[in-house]
C-alpha cells in the first residue's frame, strides 16, 4: 500500500469525513474504516506513544550525581504535582503519583495535539474524556475501599450513622452516591467542551490568525490545554483526598496546627 501525499490529504477540507493525515495513513495501512477504528482512538494511542517516547528522550539515562537538563525538568514537574497532591492528601500523596502523573501527561499531550496540522485533540471527543473520567472514578473508589475498607461507606453518610441520625445519614448517602456517579460525566464534559470549542475556534479563525498574528492561536491554545489539564488533575486530587482515612486527616491537621 502506498502513502497518500501530505498536501492531498489536506486538500479536501470540505469533505464531510475528512481526517488528519496520520489517521488516513492508519486506515490505508490497516484496511480499517473510521467506524471500526474511530479517529479519536487512533489519536489517543498516538498521544500515549508520544508520552512514553517523550519521557524517554527527556530523561535519557537517569543520573543522581549529574542529571541532564531534561531529567531536571521532569523532576521539577514531579515535585510540583507531588506538592499539589500532598496539600490535599498528606502522607498519602506519593501513593497517588503513579496514577496522576501519567494521567496529566496524557491529557496535556492530547490537548496540545490539536494545535498541529497532522493531529487533532482526542480530548475534544466525549468518548475519550468520559473514559478518562471513569478511570478516575474507578481509581478513587478503589483506593477508598483499599485504605478504609467498608468504613469508606461512612464517608457517604457524612458520618451520621448512630441512632436517629442514621436516618439523615441514609438520605445523605443517597445524594452522595448520585453526586459521585455523575462525577465522570462532569469531568468529561468540562474537558471535552473546552477542548472542542478551542479546536473549532482555531479552525474558524485559523486563516486570519495565520496571516495577521500567527503566534496568537498557538499561545491561546497552549494556555487552554495547560489550564484544562490542571483543572482535571486538581479535581481528581480533590476526589482522592476523600479516600484518605479520617484519622490521618485529623493527624495531619494536628501537625499543621502545631
Amino acid at each position: 500500500m502506498t502513502f497518500l501525499p501530505f498536501p492531498l490529504a489536506l486538500a479536501d477540507e470540505g469533505a464531510a469525513h475528512a481526517h488528519p493525515w496520520l489517521v488516513e495513513q492508519v486506515y490505508h495501512l490497516t484496511g480499517l474504516s473510521d467506524r471500526e477504528l474511530p479517529p479519536h482512538v487512533i489519536m489517543l494511542l498516538i498521544a500515549a506513544v508520544i508520552c512514553v517516547v517523550g519521557f524517554k528522550l527527556l530523561v535519557g539515562k537517569p543520573s543522581v550525581d549529574k542529571p541532564g537538563f531534561g531529567q531536571q525538568i521532569v523532576e521539577i514537574i514531579v515535585l510540583q504535582v507531588r506538592d499539589m497532591v500532598e496539600q490535599s492528601t498528606g502522607k498519602y500523596g506519593f501513593k497517588y503519583l503513579g496514577y496522576l502523573l501519567p494521567l496529566a501527561a496524557l491529557i496535556l499531550t492530547s490537548n496540545l495535539m490539536g494545535l498541529f496540522p497532522l493531529f487533532e485533540s482526542p480530548t475534544a471527543n466525549f468518548n475519550v474524556t468520559l473514559a478518562l473520567g471513569l478511570m478516575t472514578f474507578v481509581y478513587y473508589m478503589f483506593m477508598g475501599f483499599a485504605q478504609q475498607g467498608l468504613g469508606y461507606l461512612k464517608h457517604f453518610t457524612g458520618g451520621l450513622t448512630a441512632g436517629l441520625m442514621a436516618i439523615m445519614g441514609g438520605i445523605i448517602f443517597i445524594f452522595e452516591m448520585f453526586s459521585n456517579a455523575i462525577r465522570p460525566a462532569t469531568l468529561a464534559l468540562r474537558l471535552m467542551i473546552n477542548m472542542f470549542v478551542d479546536e473549532q475556534l482555531g479552525i474558524a479563525f485559523g486563516t486570519i490568525y495565520q496571516i495577521l498574528v500567527p503566534v496568537l492561536p498557538m499561545l491561546l491554545g497552549t494556555f487552554v490545554a495547560v489550564v484544562q489539564t490542571f483543572i482535571f488533575v486538581q479535581l481528581s486530587i480533590i476526589y482522592l483526598s476523600e479516600t484518605v482515612p479520617h484519622d490521618d486527616h485529623g493527624h495531619e491537621d494536628e501537625h499543621a496546627h502545631a
